[in-house]
């Protein structure tokens, strides 16, 4: 009788696909555990993260170690969770461009001396891009992400950067990426956004009060290099009943910030012209 070759390959490839699957499912449940350590992970445990990430304990356990051993996060004793390692900080480093090199200090003591979430944005394709996010102790995690992009009218930092680009830009950013209403206070009239806009420039700040998710609201400032141009934004975060007591604290705390970080820049800029003519002379 002859054998059934056919019949057996396509157990075999089935299987292989199976074990893909499988494969697929742990690489998305390893990115799926760095990304909630990195929001709240020294609150989380290993049996909480495996009930997060759709794992039995054993599994979510294996998967932990091999990430603890890489460098990617660690173990905390006291509490029993877990919380970014030093290889992401290695990562994040090679990837800083100029500008966050130079005002992550100015990030940092902001973070501090609000106690709250302090963040630095450029714009990328259009949209806010957030390159930097500082969290002091004990801070409630209200925010964004670093390395979100998006919502550039519905975020104070987006709507910084975009005040700066002026109002044939702002139409061209409706255009290409539309007024989404993220929640019933974001902005998705045309004529509001450039209104609204145009207040920012004047006043050099932007503020949102829960136009892009609920309980989030936010304060951002622009940095600019020599010659008052604007490179970026820096800002803050708070929930929607600590901006009405603090708002005003916050505002004056982002442009103080935001100075600070355009005084970085600026003193760059003027130590590379002076070796520059330095070289010609």
């Amino acid at each position: 009788m002859k054998p059934n070759y056919e019949g057996r390959g396509s157990s075999n490839s089935l299987m292989g696909e199976k074990q893909g699957d499988l494969k697929f499912k742990s690489v998305r449940r390893v990115f799926r555990i760095m990304d909630l350590v990195s929001q709240r992970g020294e609150r989380l445990t290993a049996k909480e993260l495996a009930c997060e990430v759709g794992t039995n304990l054993s599994s979510c356990y294996y998967l932990l170690n091999i990430l603890v051993e890489e460098g990617y996060i660690e173990k905390v004793p006291r509490c029993g969770g877990y919380r970014i390692g030093p290889a992401i900080s290695r990562l994040s480093e090679s990837s800083k461009s100029d500008f966050d090199l130079r005002i992550e200090p100015v990030v940092e003591e902001l973070a501090w001396r609000a106690q709250r979430y302090a963040y630095a944005a450029v714009l990328s394709g259009g949209e806010v891009e957030v390159t930097q996010v500082k969290s002091p102790p004990r801070s409630p995690p209200v925010g964004v992400a670093k390395g979100f992009h998006g919502a550039s009218h519905a975020l104070a930092l987006g709507k910084v950067l975009l005040a700066d680009m002026g109002s044939e830009y702002v139409e061209d950013y409706i255009a290409d990426h539309g007024l989404e209403a993220f929640t019933p206070r974001t902005i998705v009239r045309p004529a509001q956004l450039h209104a609204h806009l145009n207040k920012v420039r004047m006043v050099g700040v932007a503020t949102d009060f829960e136009e892009f998710t609920q309980n989030l609201c936010g304060v951002a400032a622009p940095v600019k290099s020599q010659g008052g141009k604007v490179e970026g934004a820096i800002g803050l975060s708070t929930t929607a009943r600590r901006i009405r007591s603090e708002g005003s604290q916050l505002i004056e705390m982002v442009q103080r910030a935001a100075g600070a970080a355009s005084a970085r820049l600026e003193d760059v800029a003027f130590q590379r012209n002076e070796r520059r003519d330095g070289c010609q002379s």
